[in-house]
């Protein structure tokens, strides 16, 4: 049976920028980050995303449909 990958947030090393990346389902329609889109840096520091990061994406997911 497939499973939904955990929500995972990526942070760049270098300038702080972050993103989580909340896949809808199991098909993976986005690759997660390899690089910084801030700075373009390659140091990126990834961890399960926690609960209020969840909630953020998925609210930002519905506002970005309608």
């Amino acid at each position: 049976m497939p499973i939904k990958p955990q929500a995972m947030q990526y942070q760049c090393r270098q300038c702080g920028w972050k993103i989580t990346y909340a896949p809808l389902s199991d098909a993976l329609l986005m690759e997660p980050p390899d690089t910084c889109d801030h700075c373009g840096s390659e140091e990126l520091n990834r961890q399960p995303a926690g609960v209020i990061d969840n909630l953020l994406k998925s609210i930002s997911t519905i506002v970005k449909r309608k």
